[in-house]
C-alpha cells in the first residue's frame, strides 16, 4: 500500500472533485483512509469529525473517478451509439487549427501522464506541445490543479493566449518568482478557486499580468478586510467580477478605489445591506455597478451612490428588496440617480427621465407638508437629497410654495430700516435663492397749489423699511401683509414699483391745449402785451425757457401699479432688489 503524503492533493471520486486535507488510519477500520473536502459541499454527510479525527473521509483503496474510460450514452433508458463523432475527433486532433480550447471538467491535474490508480508508482511523462499553436482561449476549469506551476508550464508554449480559466481549482503552491509572464492575456477567471486578497495581490499583479482587462473573482472568501498596504497593481483592469464573495459591505473594496481605469463592478449575490462606505472610498472611473440579488432593503440605501460612483451611468438591482419595498421603484430609482442612462439593462428615454423626476416630487411633497418642524422637514430632505435638485430644475411645488408663503405671513413681520446691507449669498439650491429684497416706503403727498404735480421727492415724507419676501408671493398676500404693518386696510392701499427704467414722453402739441387764445385775448398783441409788455426780447427768452423746459420732461421713470391679482409679485420683479411705493387710495364716500 502506498505511503505517499497525498495531503493537499486533488483528486476525484466518481467523478466528484475533492481536496486531501487528511491521511491515515482510522481506529476501529481497516486500510489508510483519506479525510476529503468536496469542491461540491452538498456532497459531504458530516462536518468532517469522525473518530476524532476533523476530516471528511474517502477510502484509498478506490480508484479515482475519470480514468478516461468511456461511459455509455443512455437516453430514456436506451443505449445508443454515438455517430459523427470521428469527424469531430479528427478536428479537435489538428491542434495547429483551434483558436479555442476547453478541458472544463476533465480532471487533470498536470502536464505528465499518471497511472489510474493512487496505490500505483506515477510514471511520469510530459506532453510534448507542437509548435505553432495558435490558441487563443484556453478553459482549464474545474480540473485538479494545485500548483500555480503546473499553470505556468502550459500557458509558456501559448505565446497568444488571450482568455485563460481557471475557475474551480484549488492553488496551494504559489511562488510569485517562479511563475511565468502572461503577455497577452486580457481575461482571467480564477472563480471559486478559495482564494483570499494576498494570494489575489500575488498572482495578479502588473509584472504577471500585464495586459490584464478582465478578471473574475467569484465565490472566493474576500469578506475578510484585507491588509492597509494591499495594492492591485492592474492599472487597464476595466471589469472585475466580486459575485458571490459573501462581501457584506464595500469598505472591504477600499483595494479597488485605486485601479485607475475599474468601469465595470459585478458584486452580485453578496449580502449587502447598505452602501455606506467612507467618503475616502470614491470610485471615480466606475460606470457600470451590479448589485442583483443582494439584501440592499429600501430605496434610501441608494443615497450614498451619487458620492461613492460619482459617474455611475449603467446600475442592475433586480431580485432585491428594494425593487419589492414600493411599487415604483423603478421611477424612484432613476429620479434619485441623475447620471443613469440604462437601469436593469433598459436604456433610459428622455420622457421616462421627466416622468421619475415629477412623480418622485410628488411623493416627497406630503412628506413635507406633514413635517411640523422645521428640524422634520430638514431630516426628510436629507433622506431625500435630489430634492432641491428637482426644485430647481423643475420648480418648486405650488403646495409647498404655498405653505412657505402662509408661514411667512403669519410670522410676526421683521421689518428693518434700510441702511448699508450687504446682500446676502444663498446656496444654489437653497429655498433662499427665491426671495427677493423689497425696500417699502410709506407715501404721503403735501399739499400743493397744483394737485394734479407730483411733489418732489426731497418733498415727501417717506418712512423706508426692506423686508425679504418670496417671488411667489401673489399681490392679495402682498397688501394684506403690509396692510397689518401700516395698520390700514388692504383694499386701500396702491403699490407702485419703481423701477431703473426711463421712458419717452412726447413734447405737448398746441391743439392739446385746453385754453382758447380768442377766449383770453383778442390778438397776439394784446397776449404779447399781458405776457411781455410789449417787448419782443423779452418774448423770445421766455420763448426759449418753454423749449428748454419741454426737452427736460421728455422722459420719465417707468412707474408700475402692482394691481390686485393672484400672480406672483416675480412677475414684474426682475432681479433680487425691488422698490415699491406705499400710497393709501381715496375711495371717497357715495351718498
Amino acid at each position: 500500500m502506498s505511503k505517499e503524503d497525498l495531503s493537499g492533493r486533488r483528486i476525484s471520486y466518481e467523478g466528484h472533485l475533492c481536496t486531501v486535507r487528511w491521511q491515515g488510519e482510522i481506529d476501529g477500520l481497516k486500510g489508510n483512509w483519506l479525510g476529503v473536502e468536496w469542491d461540491d459541499p452538498s456532497r459531504g454527510r458530516h462536518d468532517g469529525t469522525y473518530a476524532g479525527n476533523r476530516a471528511k473521509y474517502g477510502s484509498e483503496n478506490t480508484p479515482k473517478g475519470g480514468d478516461g474510460k468511456s461511459s455509455s450514452i443512455v437516453i430514456s433508458g436506451k443505449e445508443v451509439d454515438e455517430v459523427g463523432f470521428d469527424v469531430i475527433s479528427k478536428k479537435q486532433s489538428a491542434w495547429s487549427d483551434l483558436t479555442i480550447i476547453s478541458l472544463d471538467g476533465l480532471h487533470i491535474d498536470s502536464l505528465y501522464h499518471q497511472s489510474p490508480h493512487l496505490q500505483q508508482d506515477h510514471g511520469k511523462e510530459t506532453i510534448n506541445f507542437p509548435a505553432g499553436l495558435n490558441w487563443k482561449e484556453l478553459d482549464l476549469s474545474r480540473n485538479l490543479f494545485n500548483d500555480w506551476g503546473e499553470i505556468s508550464n502550459i500557458c509558456k508554449y501559448l505565446r497568444d493566449l488571450r482568455v485563460l480559466k481557471l475557475n474551480g481549482n484549488r492553488f496551494r503552491f504559489v511562488q510569485e518568482e517562479a511563475t511565468h509572464t502572461f503577455e497577452k492575456v486580457a481575461e482571467l477567471g480564477l472563480a471559486n478557486c478559495v482564494m483570499g486578497w494576498d494570494d489575489v495581490r500575488t498572482l495578479c499583479n502588473q509584472r504577471h499580468f500585464p495586459n490584464l482587462q478582465c478578471l473574475s473573482l467569484a465565490f472566493n472568501p474576500l469578506n475578510e478586510p484585507p491588509s492597509p498596504l494591499l495594492n492591485l497593481q492592474l492599472p487597464i483592469l476595466t471589469t472585475l467580477d466580486l459575485a458571490s464573495c459573501n462581501l457584506c459591505t464595500l469598505q472591504t473594496l477600499f483595494p479597488l478605489a485605486d485601479l485607475p481605469a475599474l468601469s465595470t463592478l459585478n458584486l452580485r449575490s453578496n449580502p449587502l445591506t447598505n452602501l455606506v462606505t467612507d467618503p475616502s472610498l470614491i470610485f471615480s472611473r466606475l460606470r457600470t455597478l451590479d448589485l442583483t440579488s443582494t439584501n440592499l432593503p429600501n430605496l434610501s440605501s441608494l443615497n450614498p451612490i451619487p458620492t461613492t460612483f460619482p459617474i455611475l451611468s449603467s446600475f442592475k438591482t433586480s431580485n432585491t428588496p428594494l425593487t419589492t419595498s414600493h411599487p415604483s421603484s423603478r421611477l424612484i430609482t432613476i429620479a434619485r440617480l441623475p447620471g443613469l442612462t440604462t437601469l436593469n439593462n433598459t436604456p433610459i428615454p428622455p420622457h421616462e427621465r421627466q416622468n421619475a423626476d415629477l412623480y418622485y416630487l410628488s411623493t416627497i411633497t406630503p412628506l413635507i407638508l406633514a413635517a411640523n418642524t422645521a428640524k422634520e422637514e430638514e431630516a426628510i430632505v436629507k433622506e431625500h437629497p435630489q430634492w432641491g435638485h428637482l426644485c430647481e430644475k423643475y420648480g418648486e411645488p405650488e403646495s409647498i410654495t404655498k405653505k412657505r408663503n402662509s408661514q411667512l405671513l403669519t410670522s410676526e413681520p421683521n421689518l428693518s430700516a434700510t441702511g448699508n446691507n450687504k446682500e446676502k449669498i444663498y446656496p444654489p439650491l437653497s429655498l433662499g435663492v427665491n426671495l427677493i429684497n423689497f425696500t417699502f416706503y410709506f407715501h404721503k403727498p403735501i399739499s400743493t397749489s397744483d394737485p394734479a404735480t407730483p411733489p418732489h421727492p426731497n418733498q415727501q415724507n417717506q418712512q423706508q423699511h426692506t423686508q425679504s419676501l418670496p417671488k411667489q408671493i401673489d399681490i392679495y398676500r402682498l397688501k394684506a401683509f403690509l396692510g397689518r404693518f401700516y395698520s390700514i386696510p388692504s383694499l386701500e392701499l396702491k403699490l407702485v414699483l419703481e423701477t431703473d427704467e426711463w421712458d419717452p414722453v412726447p413734447a405737448a402739441k398746441p391743439e392739446d391745449d385746453d385754453w382758447s387764445c380768442s377766449e383770453d385775448y383778442s390778438s397776439d398783441d394784446e397776449r404779447r402785451s399781458a405776457g411781455d409788455g410789449g417787448d419782443p426780447r423779452k418774448a423770445k427768452a421766455k420763448g426759449e425757457e418753454e423749449e428748454e423746459g419741454k426737452q427736460k420732461d421728455l422722459w420719465v421713470r417707468r412707474e408700475i401699479e402692482l394691481v390686485d391679482s393672484t400672480r406672483p409679485v416675480g412677475f414684474w420683479v426682475e432681479g433680487k432688489e425691488a422698490r415699491v411705493r406705499v400710497e393709501r387710495r381715496d375711495l371717497g364716500i357715495f351718498e
